[in-house]
């Protein structure tokens, strides 16, 4: 939506539409608030001027509500105005939104809201009311539209609108594998990867890419029975349907067959009903592992709603051996009646089953216990059926005599069932695993990526970012990785069985990578990406990522910044033919 020059928007809301008020004029403070830091020396003509700090920035908003004699309309904006403007969510506290007007629609002020003062009658006896409201930025500087551009090796020139300091954030996928990358910018330098030559010639390459599929086809996979019976999970379980390639998004998912989900036919009876759905194998691996990393991203989804709520679902992506017995696996899924979601990630002993001293699990958890909600439990009522009761009808003659007549009647029955309402990050959730076997050491990682930017998350108050290191002392889990398996499966629950409709969850597999892992010694240089992997460097957050993996930069100052005006990037490494992206926000004081 347009904004017009006497409106203004924050947190995506209107001022006229959603809020209901009239801005008046806004009168933009020339600086943040200033204290003078001095420190006074005895016998000293004058203090010892210690820096200046800046501080928060004020924006007094004044807004106007016209419902001339309506109190009962001027009630309904107030409450409106400050139930949209204001929260009482724990959650809530900390987060600064951005605030644009009309008059600067290129220009984001990033805060928070302090205050709303009391209404001023503009007419006495009458409703029309002015009343201000408070806006404070922790960080004074407002940001314009982000500006992306590429970059070339070498020397780049740069030049920055606005008038405060911006941080670059500079997204590389190299040609080839990269020894070292980084940047000079303004007297800052920033890389990691072995800085001198002599390191740089003796680097070791430590994961050696051998597949990486996009998931892009069906091609590599097979629902064969003998292919996929070394494929196992826990509880009672029945392989059938047929999965399919969503081409929009290159995922594997549960095809649609006939406009459902394709699990397979629905068991004759509730009672003992296995998990069903497809499971496949995958063929394009031409030689077994010993030492190995793998990497691949599993979706999960449970539609809200009275049975939606309900479903159960299980993705799990199965490691096998050369034989195709599973050796791990990697799992989002559901328990009962709307139970929260959970994610686990195990080895497993060539052959063994499910019991006791048979696997070892990595991680078995909900992620961070801030990001779990549970509502009140809704009782389910659901239709099982029909049946005919015996009742008895009284009717009166005009002449007052009763009469009683016993008929049959055909009534429907039911059954109550719960919805927990439970939900947690992993509800909705898109989780990369990254496990990687060098000799009788696991090493892995899950951690949680957004559906919206396709961005790893670092908050791990709110999603699951868990890593870890376990050493099989006695080479229990030997076995080389030759394969994998896909399985989606989902829960019949009583809605199946009584023609109930509702969505079972959405389950897709995603990007699976193997590399060939070589150990390094210690302090050995080694190879810092592969080709195609995506480098981050981001001196906004002063994070550096590989593929979505946190790691530190091994030579830098403090992370460079852009001025305003004309600035000379170098980019150093060898990428000549990388896709480079420089992208930064300019900034106002």
């Amino acid at each position: 939506m347009t904004l017009q020059r006497d409106d203004f928007e924050y947190a995506g809301l209107n001022s006229r539409d959603d809020l209901q008020v009239e801005m008046g004029n806004v009168v933009l403070p020339s600086a943040p608030a200033m204290a003078e830091q001095v420190t006074d020396i005895p016998a000293m003509y004058g203090n010892q001027f210690n820096g200046t700090d800046f501080t928060s920035r004020t924006i007094s908003i004044p807004i106007s509500i016209y419902c001339a004699d309506n109190q009962d309309r001027f009630n309904q904006v107030m409450h409106n105005l400050s139930g949209l403007l204001l929260s009482d969510d724990p959650s809530d506290n900390g987060k600064e939104y951005p605030l644009v007007f009309g008059f600067e629609p290129k220009v984001t002020y990033w805060g928070h809201i302090t205050a709303i003062s009391d209404p001023a009658p503009i007419n006495p006896g009458m409703y029309d009311m002015t009343l201000t409201i408070t806006f404070v930025q922790s960080d004074p500087r407002a940001t314009l539209p982000q500006v992306e551009k590429p970059l070339n090796n070498g020397l780049n020139t740069i030049t920055v609108d606005g008038t405060a300091r911006t941080a670059p954030v500079i997204q590389v996928v190299p040609k080839r594998p990269l020894k070292y990358i980084g940047f000079n910018l303004n007297g800052g330098q920033f890389g990691l990867g072995p800085e001198s030559p002599e390191d740089q010639a003796t680097a070791v390459q430590p994961d050696i890419n051998v597949l990486h599929d996009p998931i892009a086809s069906m091609a590599m996979w097979t629902n064969d029975a003998n292919a996929i019976s070394g494929i196992k999970t826990d509880d009672n379980y029945k392989y059938q349907g047929s999965a399919e390639i969503n081409s929009d998004t290159t995922v594997m998912k549960v095809a649609i067959v006939n406009g459902k989900k394709d699990f397979g036919p629905i068991p004759s009876t509730q009672q003992g009903a296995p998990w069903i759905g497809p499971t496949y194998r995958y063929t394009g691996m031409t030689e077994a592992l010993t030492n190995y990393r793998v990497r691949a991203g599993l979706h999960h989804m449970r539609y809200s709603g009275t049975h939606n709520g309900r479903a159960m679902g299980k993705a799990q992506l199965s490691l096998l051996d050369a034989s195709g017995n599973m050796i791990g696996r990697f799992m989002i899924g559901d328990h009962m009646q709307g139970g929260k979601t959970y994610v686990t990630l195990q080895l497993y002993k060539p052959g063994g089953s499910f019991g006791s001293g048979q696997h070892k699990t990595l991680y078995w958890g909900y992620g961070p216990s801030g990001a779990f909600a549970n509502k009140k439990d809704e009782k389910v009522k659901i239709k099982t059926g029909t049946t005919t009761k015996t009742v008895t009808k009284t009717s009166r003659s005009k002449r007052g005599k009763v009469t009683k007549k016993s008929i049959k009647e055909t009534v429907d029955k039911y059954m109550t069932t719960v919805n927990k309402e439970e939900s947690d990050c992993l509800t909705n959730a898109w989780v990369f695993m990254d496990l990687t076997k060098s000799g009788n050491v696991y090493t892995w990682e899950l951690h949680q990526y957004s559906l919206y930017d396709g961005h790893p998350y670092y908050n791990r108050d709110k999603y699951l970012i868990a890593s870890g290191r376990w050493v099989d002392t006695n080479n229990e889990y030997e076995s080389a990785l030759g394969g994998f398996g896909q399985t989606f499966l989902k829960n019949p629950i009583a809605e199946d069985f009584n023609n109930i409709q509702y969505m079972a969850p959405y389950m897709t597999l995603t990007d699976l990578q193997v590399w060939q892992h070589t150990q390094p010694q210690p302090n050995e240089p080694t190879y810092i990406a592969n080709a195609g992997e995506e480098i981050v460097m981001d001196c906004e957050t002063d994070t550096v990522t590989v593929n979505g993996r946190l790691v530190s930069p091994v030579w830098s100052t403090d992370y460079p910044q852009l001025r305003p005006g004309v600035n000379g990037l170098t980019m150093v490494g060898d990428l000549d033919d990388a896709q480079m992206t420089l992208k930064y926000l300019p900034k106002l004081l």
